[in-house]
């Protein structure tokens, strides 16, 4: 087993794992986490007590390791993959030395020969050189073979062997743009032989490959004592690189060699082309998927967080029910993905729908679809969150707030994983987990009538139930500086943190609105801050403001206080020019403005204003 780098600093990198590997991704080179054996399998282990290991979106503290997993250690997003064959290993063909004219050294040669399956036309020895006596059944192999490679790592390889098969040369370079500025020239990609020879090492004239690139001509020169083919690879109506193809000693090249290496050239520019765009495409996907991942991924070291983090990691692997429960903003849905994503059917769908988002009839067609005609607007049939959740997991967010004639129809489709669209006859089968959530109390809806207590029974089969944040205060400074990280680069600065009175201020407050106020405060501090920290002034007026409970002698009250009293004196002197004031505070006026909303003076410099007036 492996691990591939598929986003961040290492992306693109894979590690093997082995018993007693240690990972780290710090610039300190702090070990971040360790490997160990276990049986036929490894076991990841943290060694870093702020849960800086993330292993599908959840802190961990040591995991079993399967196939498919996503670890996110530091800023590095890894899937657990399977080792190389070794037999791929030992089909690896020895290195071929090469020296490139300009003294630019190549550090991937390889020496290799592709054996394909070819149409049954050999090499021909025609006496003219027009294209119909040249034996197309390799070219026809060519765009066969080419048309079956995926990836750019086994393209080269296979262009060689083609090239080496088709025309009667021993030794094969490529070669790739590259612009500097206004000039352009080439550098050498790869390099093959059919032979073996390692004794000699092949001479590259750098110079003719970029003209051919630049006029879009094949040649045939003599270099060395030897006939040497130049090739530009054209796709799309440009040259993406040059091929250099060199007979061995006393082995004529003609003009038919030449063609057959341009053609071939096309047909291996195009499809090198195709495969770099599909590979740029999956590259995107995996960053998109990526920055999903580190979005869902939950932070907290308290203990209820690690005792949470361990319940979901149980009770993912099952198939029961989940009722996740805790106040608005706790991070519920983020709870039921970590479920998800933990599961058997990560792989499957996951289908979240609000049900306090919307009227009952709206709601009751996309739970359950409905057929064509079923009512007024029903233009077409439509698929509900039930079918479109088949296979997968469906969270049902604020279920608390379902209708009681829905309540009814979702019970049934529970015990009986079958239902019916809206206007529909005919029973559909499913097969779905429901994860649900709540703010409200079930039991006390269920006393009052409003919520079915069967269906209450047939949700509350496992349940998590998450902290508010005010529960957990101890978790607040890595959510911050988690949100700080996260919103950044939306804000177009370089932050690196939060002051300590700052930090000291959100832990105190005591947060009604949990992780999403926290996150919302975070982001507007963001937005309205000039340093690279945020300061106790860039939070929230109603943050900034909040009532304390340790009395007037507050370290911050009085901070706060002597703030007032020195922005009032200033505008004093400065005879409420705001300028003025600013300057003789030594800030920006903008941070006066700021400082001004954040302690709620304007109405005081007004009412001052008006009275000298």
């Amino acid at each position: 087993m492996r691990l591939l780098a598929r986003n961040g600093p290492l992306a693109g990198t894979a590690v093997t794992l082995s018993d007693g590997l240690t990972i780290s991704v710090s610039e300190t080179g702090t070990s971040i986490c360790r490997v160990h054996a276990d049986g036929d399998g490894f076991v990841v282990e943290s060694s870093d007590e702020h849960a800086t290991l993330f292993v599908n979106g959840l802190p961990a503290i040591t995991r079993r390791l399967e196939l498919r997993d996503e670890l996110r250690i530091g800023e590095s997003l890894f899937v657990v993959g399977e080792e190389e064959s070794q037999a791929a290993q030992a089909a690896s063909p020895p290195l071929l030395p090469c020296a490139v004219r300009d003294g630019r050294a190549v550090d991937r040669l390889t020496d290799i020969k592709v054996a394909l399956d070819l149409a049954p036309s050999p090499w021909q020895s025609s006496k003219g050189t027009n294209r119909e006596d040249q034996g197309l059944g390799p070219l026809f192999g060519a765009a066969v073979a080419l048309s079956q490679i995926r990836g750019l790592a086994s393209l080269d390889a296979a262009v060689a062997g083609l090239i080496l098969d088709a025309v009667p040369v021993q030794r094969v370079a490529f070669a790739a743009r590259l612009s500097q500025g206004d000039a352009e020239s080439a550098t050498v990609r790869s390099a093959w032989s059919a032979g073996g020879d390692q004794q000699e090492a092949m001479s590259v004239d750098s110079n003719r490959l970029a003209t051919a690139m630049r006029e879009r001509a094949g040649v045939v020169v003599g270099m060395n004592g030897v006939n040497v083919l130049v090739a530009p690879m054209m796709a799309f109506g440009r040259a993406t690189g040059a091929v250099w193809a060199e007979a061995a000693p006393g082995v004529a090249l003609d003009e038919r060699h030449l063609w057959r290496l341009l053609l071939i050239a096309a047909l291996a520019a195009v499809g090198r082309e195709q495969a770099e765009e599909t590979a740029r495409l999956e590259e995107t996907n995996e960053r998109l998927r990526a920055e999903i991942n580190l979005e869902h991924n939950m932070v907290g070291g308290s203990r209820a967080m690690r005792t949470l983090f361990d319940r979901i990691a149980r009770v993912a692997r099952t198939e029961s029910t989940i009722l996740v429960r805790g106040e608005s903003g706790t991070g519920k849905e983020l709870v039921a993905r970590a479920a998800h994503r933990n599961s058997p059917r990560a792989e499957r769908p996951f289908v979240a729908i609000n049900c306090a988002a919307l009227t009952e009839t709206l709601l009751e067609s996309e739970l359950f679809g409905h057929e064509k005609g079923a009512f007024t607007g029903a233009i077409g049939l439509k698929k509900g969150k039930l079918e479109l959740a088949d296979g997968g997991t469906l969270f049902l967010d604020e279920i608390g707030e379902l209708p009681l004639p829905l309540q009814a129809k979702l019970l049934r489709a529970l015990q009986e994983r079958e239902f019916e669209r809206v206007g529909g006859t005919r029973p559909l089968h499913v097969d779905f987990r429901l994860i649900a959530a709540t703010n409200r109390d079930l039991e006390t809806a269920v006393h009052d009538g409003t919520f079915r207590q069967d269906l209450f029974y047939r949700l509350n089969v496992v349940t998590l139930a998450l902290p508010p944040l005010r529960d957990r205060r101890e978790d607040i400074p890595a959510l911050a500086e988690y949100f700080v990280r996260k919103h950044t680069a939306r804000s177009g600065r370089r932050v690196v943190g939060l002051q300590s009175d700052a930090l000291a201020r959100l832990v105190k407050y005591d947060w009604p609105g949990n992780v999403r106020e926290l996150e919302n405060a975070i982001e507007q501090a963001l937005a309205f801050g000039v340093s690279d920290r945020i300061v106790l002034e860039d939070l929230p007026p109603t943050l900034s403001n909040a009532p304390r409970k340790h009395g007037s002698l507050n370290y911050h009250e009085t901070v706060e206080g002597t703030k007032r009293d020195l922005i009032l004196r200033a505008f004093e002197q400065a005879e409420h020019n705001h300028t003025a004031a600013a300057r003789l505070l030594g800030v920006h006026p903008n941070y006066l403005h700021r400082l001004l909303r954040n302690f709620d003076l304007r109405r005081t410099l007004s009412e001052s204003a008006g009275s000298q007036d």
